[in-house]
This record gives C-alpha cells, sequence and structure tokens, in this order.
C-alpha cells in the first residue's frame, strides 16, 4: 500500500504529492485527464502563488507566465485603474497543470492517469480502474463533486456558472491589455479578461444561473452581452477564440470553508476544502497553500481535525473578505456607488487587492 494516495491531478494535488515524494513518502497519484486540458479558472497567479511554485521548484516566467502588474475596473461608463501591490502572472492551466505533473513524476510519484474517482464507499475509493487504497488519502478533485463525499456544499438555490476561453485580441487590444487584468462588473456576474502565454488572452467569467437563463442559457448569448458592454466589447467582438468551445462549470460554491466530520481520515485540498470569490484572483493561491498545510501536517503526523484547523486559520480571513467584495457588486446601486468612489480615488483598489492576499508562506 503507498503511504499517499492523492486523488486529482490540479494545482493541489500535484503540489502535494511533490511535497510528500520529496520527504521520503511513496505517493501515487490519480488524475482521471489522459493529458492537457483547459479547467474554468481565471488563471492569475498572485504573489503568493509565485511564491510556492518556486518553493515547488517551478518557474511560472520560463513557463511563458505574462507579467501583470496593472489592474482595471470597469462597470457600466466607468473604468478605474489602479496599480497591483505585486507582480502577478497570467499562465493557463493547460500548461501549469502539465508542468507540475512532469515535476511531480520527477520527485518519483506513480502517477496514473485517464482513471476516474467513481465513488467513496468509507475508507474504499471506487475508480474505473478498481478500488485503491493509500494509508493516507487526500482528495484534490477540484470543483467536481464524487458521489459518497460527506461534504454536499453546494451554490445555493441561484448559483454561478462558470465560462472559460482563450482569444486571441487583435494587436491593438493586445497592446493595451499587456501587463493589465480587466474585470469587467455586470448585473449577475462579473469577468476577467488578462494575458496568458504565447499572446493569448483568458476570458474567465461567472454568472448567476437565472441570469444566464435570462439571456438564454448558452455560451453565444452570454458572449453577445459581454460584446455589448463598454471596455470590453471593443476587444471581443473583433478577437479569434482559440478553443472549440468553452470550459464550464455550474453550481460553484463560493464561500465554502470545509469542516470535515470528527472520525473524517480524508485529507480535503483545493476547491475540496475553501474556495474564495474569484473576483480577488487568490483561488489558485488558496490551492498551492492547501497543499503546503496537508503535506507539513502529514508529515508532522497530524491528522485531518490538526489540518483543518491550520488551513481555516490560513485562508478563512481572506474568504470571508473576498465574499463581501462580491456580495457587494452584486447590488447594482452599490456597485455603481462604488465604483464611482473608486474612481475618485483609486489607490483603494490597490488597497484592497493586497487586502484580500494570504500572509506569505513561510
Amino acid at each position: 500500500m503507498t503511504d499517499a494516495l492523492v486523488l486529482g491531478g490540479g494545482l493541489a494535488g500535484s503540489g502535494a504529492a511533490i511535497l510528500l515524494a520529496r520527504a521520503g513518502r511513496s505517493v501515487s497519484l490519480i488524475e482521471r485527464e489522459t493529458g492537457p486540458h483547459h479547467n474554468v479558472c481565471g488563471e492569475f497567479l498572485s504573489i503568493e502563488a509565485r511564491d510556492h511554485l518556486e518553493a515547488l521548484g517551478m518557474d511560472p516566467v520560463a513557463l511563458g507566465g505574462s507579467p501583470i502588474d496593472r489592474v482595471e475596473l470597469a462597470s457600466g461608463p466607468r473604468l478605474v485603474e489602479a496599480p497591483l501591490p505585486f507582480t502577478a502572472l497570467g499562465l493557463s492551466r493547460f500548461r501549469l497543470d502539465e508542468a507540475l505533473l512532469e515535476r511531480a513524476a520527477g520527485a518519483g510519484v506513480d502517477i496514473r492517469r485517464g482513471i476516474r474517482v467513481n465513488a467513496i464507499e468509507g475508507e474504499r475509493i471506487r475508480t474505473s480502474a478498481g478500488d485503491v487504497e493509500g494509508d493516507t488519502v487526500l482528495l484534490a478533485t477540484g470543483k467536481h463533486r464524487i458521489r459518497g463525499e460527506r461534504d454536499e456544499a453546494d451554490g445555493g438555490e441561484d448559483p454561478f456558472v462558470g465560462f472559460k476561453m482563450h482569444f486571441r485580441l487583435s494587436p491593438q487590444a493586445r497592446s493595451a491589455l499587456a501587463g493589465t487584468i480587466r474585470l469587467i462588473l455586470f448585473d449577475g456576474g462579473y469577468a476577467g479578461l488578462q494575458p496568458v502565454e504565447d499572446d493569448r488572452a483568458n476570458l474567465c467569467l461567472v454568472i448567476r444561473k437565472v441570469r444566464l437563463g435570462e439571456l438564454g442559457g448558452s455560451w453565444d448569448a452570454v458572449l453577445s452581452m459581454l460584446c455589448a458592454l463598454p471596455y470590453c466589447g471593443e476587444w471581443l467582438r473583433d478577437a479569434e477564440p482559440l478553443m472549440a468551445r468553452p470550459a464550464a462549470i455550474s453550481n460553484l460554491p463560493y464561500g465554502r470553508m470545509a469542516r470535515p466530520a470528527a472520525d473524517e481520515r480524508m485529507f480535503l485540498l483545493g476547491d475540496r476544502a475553501g474556495m474564495t470569490a474569484s473576483l480577488t484572483g487568490d483561488g489558485m493561491a488558496l490551492a498551492l497553500r492547501s497543499a503546503f498545510v496537508a503535506s507539513r501536517c502529514v508529515l508532522q503526523g497530524g491528522d485531518v481535525r490538526d489540518y483543518t484547523a491550520s488551513y481555516l486559520q490560513e485562508v478563512q480571513g481572506q474568504i470571508r473578505r473576498a465574499m463581501m467584495l462580491q456580495h457587494w457588486q452584486e447590488y447594482r446601486l452599490l456597485r455603481l456607488g462604488g465604483v464611482a468612489l473608486l474612481s475618485a480615488c483609486p489607490a483603494i483598489v490597490t488597497r484592497l487587492a493586497r487586502a484580500t492576499r494570504l500572509r506569505r508562506w513561510a
């Protein structure tokens, strides 16, 4: 039996596998995808995420990460511009996840691809390739729910739906977006547009299910709505889609902070452990933080309760502050009034960006 069984090969799963393997543990990792793939993700590597990747031996700049040091906030006729208090990177999950899996394999992790986790039945993990087990099990399957999980959190009565699409912008738009993440606030949701590697632009958005239905329920309808918005449409109307179809996911449980049962033995990582509002751009940092906290706990002989307490201490402040901002932007009058205030004092945007970071990892 392997010392550690990791379910999921995204940021949290690969990160934990690397750290445990480095410490001499035998590690097996199960990933359902057979090769590179797209996830619904803003693909914004904040300063904390960069720190974690470098500690894992990764160089996100060498992978093609596009520097981002400014933020723009668009709502209706207003556009607010402000410097970020750090330099972030735009790097696709398509490239980053594969690089992390390669790093894990190099560290001695036994990686099994193309295997789906079908159900969790007590301590038994049922997969498409048969039952598997490990002395320690770490669940890092992202936003995808698995039958038999105790955590049944969902997105509520009117959940968010997420979409992601890569575009090739016009030369003029690409030049204007360089070094910038533009956040577009609209009724029922928000979007982020930023550069990633290879002169691509990533558009990632979330929208309430009811609002999506009002628009017609399709990606094309959402894109048409965005193309009609100021500070968004002029770039997207002439853009070339670079994916056959958008990545999409529903029932996003924003604000989730898992609190496992007293007898729980499975470590929940990434979005299974805590899911912050995408608006603040710290989702990848939280996923990587869970990998570092969980691996340290396992190596020190701690249990799931020790890990959960440590992880919540790390992230709950960020999640609460991020959720406050997300709730604020959903009320139209508050959103318009808030953006008017921010346009008069852009330095507040920089302060908000700083206030919604995790503490630097020591």
